[in-house]
């Protein structure tokens, strides 16, 4: 395939992926400005705190298998057979540490919920209620990986139309006839998860016929793939530990356990706003990595160089024209999306703009470090990033509260970029 035809098929996809993110995101943010509006600042907080704080346990007890079944089964995808074998390992894989990651979760509640959550009568109800969502977390990945390898991403543009029209309804609805508290919220969004899972498994059956891959759970790879398989997702799911500051979640729980659940608030109500920053990158980073695998599998250096460059290139400059157009409205953005009472998040929305701009620049970082086979030197970037953001967040959260946060996020973020630009240099550049 010629350089010309890779980057329509990758434009293609990403026009296509794009529409489904920009319009799911939208929905999204109706959800989370329905919410916000509903319940104040201060139980916004409470709430943010209580999913970040089961997502984060999901992170390290659950295996990162989506990404380690992209790379095994795109490199297979010409022997039916033997993708069908990863298919079914991945599966299986992701139901094990779905449960054990519910199990465990429900225990850690069961200790600590109350001293995390001291000034909520009912913390435990909540946090054991929202962690039925880890149950699904993992295989909605698996299937939504699958389906990029696939090149299934019309049918991606559906679930994620589908899927965040349903939530939003559902919230809606709940509105109407019970009225918003914090519980009405988690079993809305375990609803949703729900139905996400069932959506997605009815679009992954017709793309497995349509493409002859089958799921056998007795019919696995042969013990040298098996351990394989699961030295690289060990290594992947390592850094995936460590890499929990590349999201929200820290940010939101650290301010709120630090300051206050009002801080946490203000907090989540710009990360929801700038996320609208990183839904431009999402799109590429899910149709790159699956291309970046191919293309380093064939050997196809300069192809896999030049598609880093020109898609940094062209995500630089996108962020930068909707990231300067959002840090100028950020006052009115806030006060539109949120309400008055959440004005005090316009500076950390103006600090996570620039983060986030840094972050899209850096978004080829880890997809390169796991196509070209690399996943210890991004462990490597992942704990000095983690150790260097988690040091800051104490100091900073505690000299100027959700702020602080944001500042923390940004310097983490160029410690990522800069680290990447030395494994390009040290791995990547002299390929030829």
């Amino acid at each position: 395939m010629s350089y010309q035809d890779l980057t329509n098929r990758i434009k293609k996809n990403f026009k296509v992926l794009g529409a489904a993110k920009i319009i799911g995101g939208l929905m999204s943010a109706l959800t989370l400005l329905l919410i916000g509006r509903a319940l104040g600042v201060e139980k916004f907080g409470i709430f943010s705190m209580v999913i970040s704080a089961v997502e984060i346990c999901n992170i390290f007890l659950s295996f990162r298998v989506w990404d380690t079944a992209v790379k095994f089964i795109g490199e297979n995808l010409e022997k039916r057979r033997t993708a069908s074998k990863y298919l079914s390992l991945s599966l299986l894989l992701g139901l094990a540490s779905s449960a054990i990651s519910f199990l465990i979760i429900i225990l850690i509640t069961n200790l600590f919920a109350e001293n995390l959550f001291s000034s909520v009568s009912n913390s435990k109800q909540l946090v054991i209620t929202y962690s039925i969502v880890v149950l699904f977390i993992s295989l909605n990945e698996i299937i939504d990986g699958i389906l990029r390898v696939l090149d299934r991403y019309k049918s991606i543009f559906k679930i994620n139309i589908y899927t965040n029209l349903f939530r939003l309804l559902l919230v809606i609805t709940t509105l109407i006839l019970f009225g918003l508290n914090i519980q009405n919220i988690i079993n809305c969004f375990v609803l949703s998860y729900i139905c996400w899972f069932i959506v997605r498994i009815i679009f992954l059956t017709e793309a497995l016929k349509l493409s002859s891959i089958t799921i056998n759970p007795l019919d696995l790879p042969n013990s040298q793939s098996c351990f394989r398989f699961i030295k690289f997702m060990l290594n992947a799911h390592f850094s995936n530990i460590l890499n929990i500051a590349n999201d929200k979640n820290l940010g939101v729980l650290a301010v709120g356990y630090l300051a206050t659940p009002y801080y946490a608030g203000l907090y989540r109500a710009a990360r929801a706003i700038v996320k609208i920053i990183r839904r431009m990158m999402d799109p590429l980073l899910e149709i790159i990595f699956p291309e970046l695998v191919r293309l380093y599998s064939e050997k196809n250096f300069e192809t896999y160089k030049r598609i880093i460059f020109d898609s940094t290139k062209l995500i630089l400059l996108v962020s930068l024209g909707v990231g300067g157009v959002i840090f100028y409205f950020s006052n009115s953005i806030i006060i539109l999306f949120f309400g008055e009472q959440y004005v005090e998040a316009v500076l950390a929305l103006q600090i996570l703009i620039i983060g986030m701009i840094i972050h899209n620049t850096a978004y080829w970082v880890n997809p390169s470090i796991l196509s070209s086979g690399n996943p210890k030197f991004l462990s490597i970037i992942t704990i000095a990033t983690t150790t260097t953001y988690c040091l800051c967040l104490p100091y900073f959260i505690g000299q100027i509260n959700h702020e602080g946060a944001a500042i923390s996020l940004v310097i983490k973020n160029i410690l990522t970029l800069i680290l990447g630009l030395i494994f390009y240099f040290k791995f990547l550049k002299n390929k030829v």
